[in-house]
């Protein structure tokens, strides 16, 4: 107990400190999470405890699971569906045609026989949910492609392209144990009896999960949803061990049906889901690049780097390119797919070790092109996506519904010590705890009142007093109020003024004062008036 809990210290701590590293540097937090995970890892400090290690494929299958769920509650159907047959053929083209190009170098720079080249073909040819996941709801987040799709046709397409990889590195891999015996075209079919039965699968438990949530009486908050989410989404997992299918699809395609049939409970669901891979990230990137052997990278060479970047340069590119021909994706957006699609890891980690263990030839060779494409190609295309994102792609407008926006709302209040204002400060702390956002407190006095100036010292205690736990900047200026208050406000990019009504003999005959109505005739933000009376607080909002 005491080195498992050591072990997840360790993981948290190094993927937390490497990953902020690597995002100060300009580089994807993830690059750091992997470098540190090699660093601590039985390859080069050896610092994870062993029951770490034995754990590492069930962690890693846990926060992979989290991602694909995550994946398919933003998914976007009628881009998808406006992009035709792209999707489909993103599914098998890139993965067939990378493989096909990776064996026929294997073959001839290394001399391997067929079979063998054609299983490392399959080993290499899988993308990474993983990396590529989380970097393509970062680029929905952020309206990257999203007119056209591209991420969600990415993010489509290579999952149903690591069931086809994951499917014939399987066939290979009897073929080669088994001398060549077999019957091809029967156990081809498991390529698309794993993506339908991953599909139906998918939308069976999906039914199941919004039956429960919605129609029974199982759940009454927003974890109870995602405890049976998770669970049925980990029963997808493990039931590929007893039938065919992708489970990696299946997961997706169960997070899809939720989000098109109970889209306020999508939307809460993944909101949580974010929280928990915040955590996730961290002991899935950490624990691959502990999987990452540095010491058989040597046995790979120059020669395993060159059939990598030719099974990259030329396959992923013909791959990609066949996958979108005859749609309106530009060319830079195809090239933009390629480097999006390159990233290798969760595949090659899984199965890169399986021949090797099963006393194939060349198994060590194998192994080590299979992690040296993890070393190579995970940093490079998350770096390159981040990086041609802004050049390659159009950016357009981001559609809620499908991914968390994280927003920093700001509140600006207008503060002068009476009653009044003290209400609007108090109303304005109610919503910034709501609304997770800072408050801009600003105190203006007139030139002719200057003996009714509030200190700074005086306006601190006010907000230790209502809002400790907000933050909070104060400002005092010195002017015509409603311009101070505008200028401040469009300074600050301020969401929502919030302002004091006084109740006094002198306005009895207009609406509000001066500055108030200045600033609600003036202001581009939404101006709330509180008012206080009968001992309630009543709002005058100006949107």
């Amino acid at each position: 107990m005491y080195l498992m809990l050591l072990g997840l210290v360790l993981i948290l701590s190094t993927g937390f400190i490497f990953g902020e590293l690597a995002d100060r540097l300009g580089f994807p937090k993830l690059i750091g999470m992997l470098l540190g995970g090699i660093i601590i890892g039985p390859y080069v400090l050896d610092l994870l405890p062993e029951v770490m290690l034995e754990l590492s494929d069930e962690i890693r299958m846990l926060a992979l699971l989290v991602i694909l769920f995550k994946a398919g509650l933003g998914l976007d159907k009628n881009k998808i569906l406006a992009q035709g047959s792209v999707a489909i053929r993103l599914g098998f083209l890139p993965a067939i045609i990378e493989a096909s190009v990776v064996a026929v170098a294997t073959h001839y720079i290394f001399g391997w026989d067929w079979l063998t080249s054609w299983l490392l073909g399959w080993i290499i040819c899988a993308a990474s949910p993983a990396v590529i996941v989380p970097l393509m709801l970062r680029l929905k987040a952020e309206g990257w492609g999203v007119k056209k799709g591209i991420p969600d046709l990415i993010l489509a397409g290579g999952t149903a392209s690591d069931a086809t990889a994951i499917t014939m590195f399987g066939i290979f891999l009897v073929w080669v144990t088994e001398n060549g015996t077999g019957n091809m075209w029967y156990q081809l079919t498991d390529i698309p009896v794993q993506i339908i039965l991953g599909i139906l699968l998918g939308l069976l438990a999906g039914i199941i999960v919004v039956y429960i949530i919605q129609k029974s009486n199982l759940t009454g908050h927003v974890i109870h949803d995602l405890i049976v989410a998770l669970g049925f989404g980990l029963a997808l997992v493990i039931g590929d061990q007893l039938l065919p299918y992708s489970s990696f699809l299946a997961v997706m395609v169960m997070g899809f049906y939720i989000l098109e049939r109970a889209p306020v409970s999508a939307r809460k669901i993944r909101k949580e889901l974010d929280k928990i891979w915040m955590v996730g990230q961290i002991f899935l990137f950490v624990l691959i690049g502990a999987a990452v052997n540095i010491n058989v990278i040597f046995n790979a060479g120059l020669l395993g780097l060159a059939v990598i970047g030719i099974g990259l340069l030329v396959g992923r590119w013909l791959g990609i390119f066949a996958s979108t021909w005859g749609s309106n994706i530009s060319i830079p957006e195809r090239i933009f797919m390629v480097v999006g699609d390159m990233a290798k890891a969760t595949v090659q980690a899984a199965i890169g070790g399986i021949p090797l263990a099963l006393g194939v030839t060349h198994g060590e060779e194998i192994l080590a092109i299979a992690v040296l494409s993890i070393l190579i190609t995970a940093p490079l295309g998350a770096f390159g996506t981040m990086f041609l994102a802004p050049k390659m792609l159009e950016r357009g407008k981001v559609d809620p519904t499908k991914v968390n926006i994280q927003e920093d709302f700001t509140l600006l209040v207008a503060y002068d010590g009476s009653q009044a204002a003290r209400e609007a400060l108090l109303e304005a702390t109610r919503a910034a705890r709501q609304l997770d956002a800072q408050i801009v407190l600003v105190h203006i006095l007139k030139e002719e009142q200057q003996e009714n100036r509030l200190s700074k010292d005086y306006l601190k205690k006010v907000v230790a007093e209502i809002a400790s736990d907000i933050p909070i900047k104060i400002k005092l200026r010195e002017g015509v109020p409603s311009k101070q208050i505008l200028e401040l406000a469009e300074e600050y990019q301020a969401d929502y003024i919030y302002l004091g009504k006084h109740n006094h003999p002198v306005y009895e005959k207009v609406l509000v004062g001066e500055t108030s109505r200045n600033v609600i005739q003036h202001s581009l933000a939404p101006v709330i008036l509180i008012e206080k009376e009968n001992g309630k607080n009543h709002f005058h909002s100006k949107i």
